[in-house]
């Protein structure tokens, strides 16, 4: 058994350095996943292009047919004019489009929508209009609107004098601008930023996804104020303008990936955070790791079966004697020990085979070992469960009968010489038979203290004793 505990330790010690092995190798490759990985998060920036200019280019489209409808600019020029008129107009437009429509004339110092909401241009909720009126360029989009934010699309009007008149165009819900963007968000975390041709950020994804209303106040922030855009400069100094790429990476592993929206005359970029920030990543990563753990589980329990069924053999060849098939000395000992340290009586019988050198000489060996085999198996047959019965050497036997007395011992080895002494032995090279006897040493002490040397010595010295009587009797120990 101590060859079984060392056996333990060795594969204990490989399947650790196996799995150590894996990890390691896992690690290692780890690479391969980040890099299929950002080409997943690339092949996901194209449909996400795709999505996002047409939600905005189908309201900037809307927002400039109605800033150049002949009929708007004729009848705001008007000296008066019929709200109800305009209100109508721009009905047929939000409900054409599923979009809110705006108009704000300055002559008449009105500012209408198709919700017939109506408020004048010196209203706190029209503080734009002025602001918006002095800026350069004739397209504007900002978020706006306290109560239900929105993402405006605002277009400047010009009468046939090309002198300016007001402002009209739409709004979308950002819930549904959001709701477009939200999925990419959360797998990939990617930031998305409208830039115009002076690089100002007209548009970001924190304020959209956040619904955040900025009350259209002019809060202005330039591309390079942004951290991802001082790194991309420094590392392209020869392309300031970020114009010869599509994609660029930066020292912190951002993917930046850019597009041009012609008809605002602005640039999208799409930042993407590096793999090991995305959920998308983790969840890929989470994955192949629950995966790993679930084989490697499978894995070690087969093998620890394997193990045991191997080591159980391995232990059963190791401490079997292989022509009885009974336990060796080895495994009488360590059996010993273990019968020592779990009862307070142990009983320990040597038997031996009478004139067994005279069985060799005369029939020879092979029937020799047919007697023993036969011995064998009768002592196995013949004891309870809780004894041991072992091949001490040669043709003597061992006996190990745990909370036995001596004359209890002694009934139960008569019963096995009487029925030893009654069996006839085959002889294999011929047809006879004869029969033989054995003798037994008996012998019992307190267990305390004693190691399984002392019963040796005083069962030997009862079977010594015996075999002086004449053999073919059973002696105890005094």
């Amino acid at each position: 058994m101590k060859f079984g505990n060392k056996f333990d330790r060795y594969i204990a010690v490989i399947f650790f350095v196996t799995i150590v092995t894996v990890i390691l190798t896992s690690y290692l490759t780890l690479k391969d996943v980040v890099n299929s990985h950002n080409k997943q998060v690339q092949s996901a920036i194209i449909p996400l292009f795709s999505l996002v200019t047409s939600e905005v280019l189908r309201p900037l489209n809307v927002a400039n047919f109605m800033a150049n409808n002949q009929f708007i600019i004729d009848y705001a020029s008007k000296s008066e004019i019929e709200k109800e008129t305009l209100t109508a107009y721009l009905n047929k437009i939000s409900k054409s489009y599923n979009m809110l429509a705006f108009i704000a004339l300055e002559k008449h110092n009105l500012m209408l929508d198709s919700n017939a909401k109506e408020s004048t241009l010196n209203s706190k909720e029209a503080e734009w209009f002025y602001r918006l009126k002095d800026l350069p360029g004739d397209q504007f989009t900002d978020i706006g609107n306290t109560e239900d934010p929105r993402l405006y699309f605002d277009n400047k009007i010009f009468n046939r004098d090309e002198e300016f008149i007001g402002f009209t165009g739409v709004a979308i819900d950002l819930k549904y601008f959001a709701s477009k963007f939200q999925d990419y968000s959360e797998r990939f975390g990617f930031e998305l930023y409208f830039v115009d041709k002076n690089n100002v950020i007209t548009l970001s994804s924190n304020n959209i996804l956040k619904s955040q209303s900025l009350h259209r106040k002019g809060l202005i922030t330039r591309l390079n104020d942004l951290p991802w855009h001082q790194s991309l400069i420094k590392n392209n100094s020869a392309d300031t303008n970020l114009s010869s790429e599509v994609m660029y990476t930066t020292d912190d592993g951002l993917l930046i990936s850019q597009m041009p929206i012609q008809e605002l005359n602005w640039r999208m970029f799409i930042v993407s955070p590096p793999a090991s920030q995305q959920s998308e990543y983790w969840q890929i990563f989470i994955a192949r790791f629950v995966l790993f753990f679930l084989i490697s589980i499978i894995f070690y329990l087969a093998l620890l079966n394997i193990i045991n069924y191997l080591k159980a053999r391995l232990i059963k060849h190791s401490e079997t004697d292989y022509l009885t098939q009974l336990p060796n000395r080895s495994h009488i000992h360590w059996r010993f020990d273990n019968l020592a340290k779990t009862n307070k009586k142990l009983c320990v019988v040597i038997a031996d085979i009478d004139n067994f050198k005279a069985i060799n000489d005369s029939y020879g060996h092979l029937v020799g070992d047919d007697v023993l085999r036969i011995i064998a198996e009768q002592l196995s047959l013949t004891l309870r469960k809780i004894d041991v019965v072992g091949r001490w050497g040669g043709e003597e036997f061992v006996m190990l009968l745990p909370e036995t007395t001596a004359s209890q011992a002694h009934a139960i080895v008569e019963r096995i010489r009487k029925n030893i002494a009654a069996i006839s032995f085959p002889i294999s090279t011929t047809s006879g038979s004869f029969t033989t006897t054995i003798s037994f040493g008996i012998c019992e002490l307190p267990l305390q203290g004693k190691t399984i040397r002392d019963y040796i010595e005083g069962a030997d010295k009862a079977l010594y004793e015996a075999k002086n009587n004449g053999r073919n009797q059973s002696v105890i120990f005094n």
